[in-house]
């Protein structure tokens, strides 16, 4: 079983394409399904409905976006599985805001993904003022306890994401970095394999191998996605992906319908 449940398309700004032309290179390469994931609004940044125009699609884009999505699925029927996603900002004290936002669509999925410690990007390269790589760090994994807490989101997106420009200050499996893992698994929450991190200096996926090995251990689910920018990198090195699962000891890949989790041969 292939899919890729996490592709962005033109609307949120920093992306290539159309919705269609990922969903015709999700053919070409073969894939079972294709998630439409686009960046979610930003909401907590103030009133401005697009506060982040190069990060996220406008507020008042969103509609059109759900709609446009159900279209492209309709139109692929019969020749491939289109599901409909987003990938949502997780941020610290809003997840009533995103779970009662994201219930209102006929979503077959949400990604929560940990993109803003405030209004502090995590792909920021300078660190806010009196912060340390460590106490930054601390917080993020706090935030991802409670996105995967807040119950808006079914998976959570590039676990491990604030390594990308070095904020990373212990690679080793620290006590709360386990602790987050064990959340996630109590949860139920699934967690993706995001081959992006393969075509970044990092050379590596999200989550790093060591953690993806702590999540295998507690027994959270996996799914996978190329965080697609471009058509072309839909499906990115996924059998370096499942093959990696499988030496891990994954057998199961998590797919959703309609928000409820369904768990598939690897």
């Amino acid at each position: 079983m292939r899919v890729d449940y996490h592709t962005h398309h033109y609307r949120c700004g920093h992306a290539r394409g159309q919705m269609a032309e990922y969903v015709e290179a999700a053919i070409a390469r073969g894939l079972d399904e294709i998630g439409l994931s686009d960046h979610g609004p930003v909401y907590h940044l103030g009133p401005n409905p697009h506060a982040a125009p190069r990060t996220a699609m406008s507020q008042h884009e969103l509609p059109n976006y759900i709609n446009e999505m159900i279209a492209v699925r309709d139109r692929y029927a019969g020749r491939i599985t289109v599901k409909l996603g987003v990938e949502s900002d997780a941020v610290s004290g809003w997840g009533d805001h995103f779970r009662r936002l994201w219930r209102q669509y006929p979503l077959d999925y949400v990604i929560g993904s940990v993109h803003w410690l405030g209004e502090w990007s995590i792909f920021s390269q300078r660190r806010p003022a009196g912060r340390t790589v460590d106490s930054l760090y601390e917080e993020y994994l706090h935030a991802t306890q409670e996105a995967a807490r807040s119950g808006a989101y079914d998976i959570i997106g590039h676990v491990d994401c604030i390594k990308t420009v070095g904020h990373l200050p212990d690679r080793t499996i620290t006590a709360l970095l386990d602790e987050t893992v064990q959340v996630l698994a109590e949860t139920g929450v699934a967690v993706e394999v995001n081959t992006s991190g393969w075509r970044k200096s990092i050379c590596e996926c999200y989550p790093r191998t060591e953690l993806l090995e702590r999540c295998h251990h507690w027994g959270v689910p996996v799914t996978l996605g190329s965080d697609a920018h471009e058509p072309e990198h839909v499906g990115w090195q996924f059998d370096d992906a499942v093959a990696l699962l499988k030496e891990i000891g994954y057998r199961e890949i998590t797919t959703f319908v309609q928000r409820k989790r369904r768990m598939m041969p690897l």
